[in-house]
């Protein structure tokens, strides 16, 4: 079983991914519509495993929330 440690790492490897370019764009535009189908969608063509993808969703999504101010890429 994996200790917390390593279940946090791999969930910050899978984030990196999606901040890559091909793929920021859809989360910022998930993000912008809080639509949490094209986030899921965004995580599953990056080959986030199911197990992560709730959490990564929900932590997207809840930072998101908490941005005051405009995001530039």
């Amino acid at each position: 079983m994996k200790d917390l440690k390593e279940k946090v790492s791999e969930i910050s490897s899978y984030l990196e991914r999606l901040m890559e370019p091909d793929t920021f764009r859809e989360v910022i535009d998930a993000v912008e519509k809080s639509d949490k189908d094209l986030l899921i969608e965004t995580c599953r063509k990056v080959n986030v495993p199911d197990v992560y993808t709730g959490s990564i969703v929900s932590l997207i999504l809840t930072l998101s929330r908490q941005i005051k101010y405009p995001i530039n890429f």
